[in-house]
């Protein structure tokens, strides 16, 4: 009889997680997301907090005396409806808090509700698609709890950027308030940022809900849309009657009348949108806890041309894989410019009726014609700078995914150099760009036409959009050949630097040499035909450039290094 000896088995000491790791670092599925949001909130804070200090330390040096207060109050008046579409809730536009609330207002919220967007579209749907989700289900958590974390998680930082943002707001004021009357209170403050806040979740809640069923393209793209289209509906809804029920179903009309820098309050109307928006957010993670990791139904589209499948070579492939979340943008994109385009003539008429209502636009924009159709475009469509940087970011990341994916490792499996799937997929990502461009383009010119406008001008000028983004797309790829996992977070530190760039210098009167730091102080006026050659050739510079650095970069290193 023999009796063999097995090993004990052996026991891996335990190392319980230390309590600031369950808040942030790897302690937690709480903690391990409040770690890797740390750069969008980096951002966040820093672009909603930073337009707050810049908008409110320019607008009492253009409106310092209590007869420029009044010039204000006569242009919100006089442009009525017309201006509601695009701007706020005239209320108290002669003080600083209601001023910034009429005219930047729509701004803040539109920023915080993309965030909250991409954000809750990701974090469960996007994880689950890419399979790393699969390796926390397999631990001691259920998947309400991980649901349940990340969602806090993100409330978290949102809660810590909407803190930022109340403070800058009462801080802004304090600093550069001109007039007894610029002082915002702290409940003013809370108020505002408790709109933004609320109203953003609203729109990540939808987009937490879809996610499940459609996957995160989808849910990104319809509450994105829906962003939008309440932003347009609610602004013209006293105009066109047919607006009026579609806009009653979203945040923005429910909201209306909340104007908390401005002196007036409806905390009711945020009672609801926070009803509404716990709803959608349980419903979102109910949906994930019951479906299948990574399921989702497909949206029935017609079949995708042959030319369009990417099967041909990697640039074809990038191509067709970019081209849906190009097209998103251009949707957008081309609404907001055809509608622009199509007020454009108007809104100009309205001034040229009132030398003294222009003379008070130009004393806010003063580089700007806003007596032209073309130059009020040009004010209008300088705005789409920051939108087209965060497509490009996007593309961006869609480019780098195939390596942080470990999508790469299979494709390098075939006669594929590394330096060639970089080129060659950056070149998809430009293709795209294109796509996008001409969408907009065309947008842009049957908007100009509907007013009676010349559309060639201004649909050429359009280019530069393009350009813009091609050269942030070449900013991303020179930083992905060297480590794709941080190319897209590049991309959009670049956007938010210009944008504040572009916003500050002008506004505090910096010397201009700060301001040409800018590659948006470069690319002219060219809605109104005025090309800046420099800018173009430092746009095909950077575009051209970027992709040959990546590519260089790739040839230098391991995959996923």
């Amino acid at each position: 009889m023999t009796a063999g000896a097995t090993p004990a088995p052996v026991r891996m000491p335990a190392h319980p997680a230390r309590p600031w790791s369950r808040v942030y670092g790897l302690g937690s599925v709480y903690a391990k997301t409040m770690r890797d949001s740390r750069l969008a909130f980096i951002i966040m804070a820093g672009l909603l907090g930073g337009v707050m200090f810049v908008v409110g330390a320019a607008i009492p040096q253009v409106f310092a005396t209590p007869s420029a207060r009044e010039e204000v109050v006569r242009l919100a008046n006089d442009l009525g409806s017309i201006a509601s579409g695009v701007a706020g809730h005239p209320i108290n536009v002669g003080t600083l808090g209601g001023y910034m609330s009429w005219k930047y207002g729509p701004l803040f919220l539109i920023i915080a509700s993309l965030w909250s967007i991409l954000a809750l579209s990701s974090t469960l749907a996007g994880e689950a698609q890419r399979g790393s989700l699969e390796f926390v289900a397999v631990s001691p958590f259920g998947k309400r709890r991980i649901a349940f974390e990340k969602l806090a998680a993100h409330l978290t930082v949102m809660a810590l950027v909407l803190a930022i943002l109340a403070v800058a707001a009462w801080l802004t004021a304090a600093l550069f308030g001109k007039l007894p009357e610029d002082a915002i209170s702290p409940l003013a403050a809370i108020g505002f940022a408790l709109w933004i806040g609320l109203v953003a979740l609203v729109f990540g809640g939808l987009a937490l809900v879809l996610s499940p069923f459609l996957g995160r393209g989808p849910a990104a793209g319809i509450s994105g849309a829906a962003v939008f289209a309440g932003w347009i509906l609610n602004g013209y809804s006293g105009t066109v009657p047919a607006f009026r029920i579609p806009a009653d179903l979203t945040p923005w009309a429910w909201t209306y009348n909340h104007v908390p820098l401005g002196g007036q309050y409806d905390w009711a109307s945020l009672l609801f949108t926070a009803l509404v928006a716990i709803v959608l957010l349980a419903v979102g993670l109910e949906a994930f806890v019951r479906r299948d990791l990574g399921a989702s139904t497909s949206i029935r589209t017609p079949n995708t041309p042959r030319a369009l499948r990417g099967l041909g070579n990697p640039v074809a492939r990038s191509f067709s894989e970019r081209l849906p979340v190009a097209l998103a943008w251009a949707a957008g994109l081309g609404i907001f410019g055809l509608v622009m385009a199509a007020a454009s003539r108007s809104l100009a008429d309205e001034f040229n009726k009132s030398p003294d209502l222009a003379k008070t636009f130009a004393n806010i924009f003063p580089d700007f014609n806003v007596a032209t159709a073309g130059g009020l475009l040009q004010l209008l469509i300088s705005l789409a700078f920051i939108v087209v940087g965060f497509a490009a970011a996007t593309l961006v990341s869609g480019w780098a995914s195939d390596e942080t994916s470990g999508r790469l490792e299979m494709l390098l499996s075939t006669p594929l150099a590394r330096s060639r799937w970089a080129i060659s997929s950056a070149l998809g990502v430009y293709a795209a760009i294109v796509v996008m461009t001409a969408i907009i383009a065309v947008a842009i010119g049957i908007g100009a036409l509907s007013a009676g406008s010349d559309a060639l001008t201004p649909m050429a000028g359009t280019i530069t959009l393009g350009l813009y983004a091609a050269a942030l797309a070449g900013v991303g790829f020179a930083v992905g050949g060297f480590r794709t996992s941080i190319a897209a977070e590049a991309v959009a530190l670049v956007v938010v630097a210009m944008y504040l760039i572009d916003l500050i210098v002008p506004a505090v009167k910096l010397p201009d040499w700060v301001h040409q730091l800018a590659l948006t102080a470069h690319l002219g006026q060219p809605m109104v035909g005025v090309w800046d050659p420099a800018g173009v050739i430092a746009c095909l510079v950077l575009a051209a450039g970027g992709l040959a650095l990546g590519g260089w970069g790739m040839r230098r290193r391991d995959v996923a290094r």
